[in-house]
């Protein structure tokens, strides 16, 4: 770090962790409730115009040890010895390739494609969008490709986490399983092993309490994307932690008492890397907050 981003860091991370605390149950002192098991990861389509050097020199240079890994980065038809070097870069940076995604998947056979390339990295979490398309050309959200995607979990030991993508027209972004309890209902008697990439920001810029959706759908969680918003009904509208709309404590607090021990992968690819310091300041900010929870 530079001395301008450590100080920024710093200041952030002071600032989130004496704010988290002040509820009357508290009365200043330290919280006695369950420590936060998650870890900050990066999600690697932040790092989309950037080689697998350049990010992996970032993430130890911010203290990231966990990374979902891209196409950009590793292609899905690496080789094994492709496999290894990656991870070998990897290893010697510090970082854990820990899942695979956000990807796309067109038919059945793209889910079991896609399922070996995770299986060949070693990842324990494939974040997928399985999708159909209807008649007028748009995907749609895919019973049967969830189905496919259910009979290999179990067979691989990975599990699927569907990246929820927002059910708001102000987002522009198509609605290819667009919220979290409208996917559930899709996949809910599927393997429990089927679930969910939860996208903060979209949770949010669609009506629901990102903490509520925790409490009720915490069993199903394999995974998350961290950002904050300008605007609260575009879950696009980017900025960093600290500057958003959204009050990430509550939902710290939930995955906490959840148990959650996955990953939250810092996703901030519409603002970077035109405004780097958007990544320390956002780490800090976050880690500020788990450290109050």
């Amino acid at each position: 770090m530079n001395r301008r981003d450590f100080i920024a860091t710093g200041m952030l991370g002071a600032a989130a962790a004496m704010a988290g605390c002040q509820g009357p149950a508290c009365a200043g002192k330290r919280c006695a409730g369950r420590k936060p098991l998650f870890h900050v990861a990066m999600a690697g389509y932040t790092y989309n115009k950037f080689s697998l050097d350049q990010t992996l020199a970032d993430l130890q240079k911010y203290d990231v040890h966990y990374l979902c890994v891209k196409d950009f980065h590793l292609p899905f038809n690496a080789n094994s010895a492709q496999i290894a070097e990656f991870r070998r870069k990897c290893a010697d940076h510090g970082v854990t390739p820990y899942g695979v995604g956000p990807i796309y998947m067109d038919t059945t056979d793209d889910v079991k494609r896609f399922f070996d390339y995770a299986a060949a990295l070693g990842v324990g979490v494939l974040v997928g969008v399985p999708g159909e398309k209807g008649p007028d050309g748009k995907k749609r959200s895919s019973r049967k490709m969830c189905e496919a995607a259910s009979a290999l979990c179990p067979k691989y030991g990975i599990k699927f986490a569907i990246h929820n993508h927002g059910a708001n027209p102000k987002t522009g972004v198509p609605t290819l399983y667009p919220t979290i309890p409208a996917t559930y209902e899709l996949i809910k008697d599927l393997d429990p092993m089927m679930g969910f990439c939860m996208d903060v920001a979209y949770t949010f810029a669609d009506g629901y309490d990102p903490a509520e959706i925790v409490r009720k759908y915490a069993s199903r969680i394999f995974d998350g994307h961290l950002r904050n918003i300008s605007i609260p009904d575009n879950g696009s509208s980017g900025t960093t932690a600290h500057r958003g709309v959204i009050d990430y404590l509550p939902f710290f607090r939930a995955l906490t008492d959840a148990g959650y021990d996955g990953c939250l992968g810092l996703e901030l690819a519409n603002a970077f890397p035109n405004n780097p310091h958007w990544i320390p300041e956002s780490l800090g900010y976050f880690r500020g907050l788990i450290a109050a929870v």
